[in-house]
């Protein structure tokens, strides 16, 4: 089922936070693969949306990523099912060790 793949405001500017921390002069080669691993990980939320165990929030899931980042996400519908889920709807990324208590 082909389903959109929406970033809430609060995560295009997590992505462009985490972009900066992650790229910043001298980061090396590394930083720049797990930017797009982070990335690679979201964008199957596509195919696979239902994989991820559902998030400390209602109506949340959470997607482990590279490098200890975590992104929230929704699904409208939530079906449980990859097959008949919604559309994707990415709230926020988190860097290790961030408090995920808000939204």
């Amino acid at each position: 089922m082909p389903r959109d793949l929406i970033y809430a405001p609060e995560a295009l500017a997590d992505l462009e936070g985490l972009s900066r921390w992650l790229t910043q002069p001298g980061s090396g080669l590394g930083a720049w693969r797990r930017l797009a691993a982070i990335r690679d990980s979201i964008e199957r939320l596509r195919d696979h949306p239902c994989l991820w165990q559902p998030g400390q929030h209602p109506g949340t899931r959470e997607l482990p990523c590279d490098g200890g980042y975590r992104a929230i996400y929704a699904l409208h519908p939530d079906t449980g099912d990859s097959q008949t889920a919604g559309d994707v709807f990415v709230l926020r990324i988190y860097g290790p060790g961030q408090d995920r208590g808000i939204l």
